[in-house]
């Protein structure tokens, strides 16, 4: 899935890490 993530850094780095490692396209990050 392609997906744009949005998060505060400290808060959001573990579920983007899970979100790149089960394979989806994260095509933009907003911090």
């Amino acid at each position: 899935m392609r997906l744009a993530f949005m998060g505060t850094p400290d808060f959001a780095v573990p579920s983007l890490a899970e979100l790149i490692a089960s394979g989806h396209e994260v095509v933009a990050v907003y911090s």
